[in-house]
């Protein structure tokens, strides 16, 4: 019995194949889908908008060679932009010669759609702003203690003038940083613009995280700013507390000096309400907790 499975099982692959080759050898029509590819553009020019980026052919040809095109994969529709910029609109009919992987042994009864519209438009480069896309969550009594700094912080886009003409930024991808605790130092893709290239493709993002309290900071003096000569200003107290939020090595390393504070003269003869609040600038990655007091009691004197 064994001695028989052998042919039987050669007969019976022999049949396939020649059963296959039979039905092949007749003609189908079918439907492919590729993408238009422009060509023939004048120097210092690149391809703008264009209406469709996929055509759908529906030919006719033997079974063989309709498979050898579903089995290739790699076939694009060129079109001609003829070395003219501008928007051009195009029988794509006309194109076919351009084709010359549709061969005679084809027979292109319909392209969908039938025309297409693209525009031809001048290179330009210009830089761009950086943006990050990241979202953070830090471990319970952690936070953010330093400026994010991006490096680079800019790129130079190359691509269309037109399509160009509306981006100041670039971004990056998405990333998630969780459960954070130590900083950070992570490198991440930009996205990129269609039909435009970067000088990069790359950023380097760095902030630093620790743990976050409050510090208070008293005696801080208050600042008279643009008074007349003729008049004299007069705050109740004219010494304040301040209370900061930030990372803890941040804050230890700060003293009253790193706190401004100050009330501008026209401000306070602008002022409808009982008291004038102070001014406060603080260190960059700090947080103004609370100012006490509040508001400052004045006298305005005239000589």
């Amino acid at each position: 019995m064994k001695k028989k499975i052998v042919p039987i099982s050669f007969i019976a692959l022999f049949s396939i194949i020649m059963w296959g080759s039979i039905s092949l050898s007749g003609e189908f029509v079918t439907t492919v889908k590729v993408p238009v590819t422009l060509f023939d553009l004048p120097k210092n020019y690149t391809k703008g908008s264009i209406s469709e980026k996929e055509v759908y052919l529906r030919v006719r040809s033997k079974g063989w060679e309709l498979a050898k095109l579903s089995l290739g994969g790699n076939e694009e529709f060129l079109v001609s932009a003829r070395r003219m910029s501008g928007v051009h609109r195009v029988n794509l009919k006309d194109e076919l010669e351009n084709n010359t992987w549709l061969t005679s042994t084809f027979r292109v009864l319909e392209i969908a759609p039938a025309n297409i519209e693209f525009e031809i438009d001048r290179i330009i480069t210009k830089k761009v702003f950086i943006k990050y896309n990241i979202q953070v969550e830090f471990k319970e009594g952690f936070g953010i203690a330093s400026e994010i700094l991006i490096t680079p912080n800019q790129v130079e886009i190359s691509g269309s003038a037109n399509q160009l003409r509306n981006f100041d930024t670039v971004t990056t991808e998405f990333m998630e940083l969780k459960n954070l605790s130590e900083p950070v130092s992570v490198t991440l893709d930009l996205t990129g613009i269609e039909g435009a290239t970067l000088s990069e493709n790359t950023c380097k993002l760095e902030f630093d995280v620790q743990k976050i309290v409050d510090k208070s900071f008293d005696e801080i003096n208050v600042e008279l700013r643009n008074v007349p000569s003729s008049k004299e200003l007069i705050l109740f107290p004219g010494k304040i507390s301040v209370v900061l939020k930030g990372g803890i090595n941040k804050l230890g390393r700060l003293t009253k000096d790193s706190i401004q504070a100050y009330v501008d003269y026209w401000t306070v003869l602008r002022n409808e309400e009982e008291g004038i609040e102070p001014v406060i600038k603080i260190p960059l990655s700090t947080r103004l907790v609370d100012i006490k007091p509040k508001k400052l009691e004045y006298v305005i004197k005239q000589y």
